[in-house]
């Protein structure tokens, strides 16, 4: 099963870890922290640079229910719809942790 981040979260932590390598007059504490800092950045680059796909549910649903003999049978368009987008939506809030 795959795990989800909620991506502000993680981005709030590297920048704790961020404030960590600097002390009260915004210098870095040593080289080293320097070194983690520019990392650090290139880490938070690399997680601003990724994207979350979009759906089309109606097209998924058309896919999945509609060209499917047996469930076209079972749900009509509105009330279908109306499930899978109901579960789109928990499955949403479950990976944000709500």
């Amino acid at each position: 099963m795959a795990q989800y981040l909620d991506k502000d979260a993680l981005v709030a932590e590297i920048h704790k870890m961020m404030d960590a390598t600097m002390d009260e007059s915004n210098n870095f504490i040593s080289y080293g922290e320097d070194c983690v800092y520019s990392r650090l950045c290139e880490l938070e680059a690399f997680i601003d640079s990724l994207e979350v796909k979009e759906v089309d549910l109606k097209k998924e649903y058309k896919e999945f229910v509609e060209k499917d003999p047996v469930y076209n049978m079972l749900v009509n368009g509105i009330v279908g719809r109306a499930i899978a987008k109901h579960f789109f939506e928990l499955g949403l809030k479950a990976q944000k942790g709500e």
